[in-house]
């Protein structure tokens, strides 16, 4: 199964010192890594609002060559949906939830979740935004942040 970053974990990726040995961990088997141009604008957006200097950006637009990106598609918005309804308890698809109150998503997580789901891909994180979806809509691979302090 190839995978998916979250934006937390590009971000991790660029502020790091040590960006070859943390891809190595967060990425043991060599798998394709795809993103969604949801992420890009993203990422860029807080490349502006934080005034990169141009060794930050530079390592950026590296790192993003190496992703194959996705485009939001029909079938992406029917995915988005789904993962949207289910998340506040409204999917009429589902009688019953893994949750007990509604799951308030970044609608920036959303586009990420549902490009893992539609692409059948494994995401990657460092948060728990995504751990209700996680063996219903795709897999979900919460990274903790302890383990990444050694790469900065």
């Amino acid at each position: 199964m190839n995978i998916i970053f979250d934006t937390n974990i590009i971000l991790g990726i660029v502020r790091s010192n040590k960006t070859n040995e943390l891809l190595e961990f967060l990425n043991p088997e060599n798998k394709q890594i795809f993103s969604s141009v949801i992420t890009e604008a993203e990422i860029r957006s807080i490349a502006i609002q934080n005034k990169w200097g141009k060794e930050k950006l530079d390592k950026l637009e590296i790192f993003l060559d190496l992703f194959t990106f996705t485009e939001v598609t029909k079938q992406l918005i029917t995915t988005y949906v789904e993962i949207d309804t289910f998340s506040q308890r409204k999917n009429p698809n589902f009688p019953t939830y893994n949750f007990d109150t509604p799951r308030n998503m970044g609608k920036n997580d959303l586009w990420i979740a549902s490009t893992a789901t539609l692409l059948g891909l494994e995401l990657v994180s460092t948060d728990a935004d995504f751990a209700h979806l996680h063996n219903v809509f795709l897999d979900v691979r919460q990274i903790n942040i302890d383990d990444l302090k050694q790469y900065f």
